[in-house]
């Protein structure tokens, strides 16, 4: 994955889209979703490394709420 600048969401914002990779970087972890690199706290990691592939959102909202936005997933 190369990452060239990481977005830090604001407080309120959520973004959506494809989880294309994980990365532990000397800025913390970044998720690439879609086309943008999102600048998050390292305790997501696990939970994420499980999500690359599928589409997701990420909101921040009094911390970060992960969830899986894949057909599949979402009836399961």
């Amino acid at each position: 994955m190369t990452i060239h600048e990481q977005y830090r969401l604001s407080e309120l914002e959520e973004v959506l889209g494809n989880l294309r990779g994980v990365e532990n970087t000397e800025f913390g972890l970044v998720a690439q979703i879609s086309k943008v690199s999102v600048l998050l706290p390292e305790e997501l990691a696990e939970k994420l490394q499980g999500l690359v592939g599928k589409r997701i959102g990420i909101l921040r909202l009094d911390g970060y709420h992960v969830r899986c936005l894949d057909k599949e997933e979402v009836h399961a």
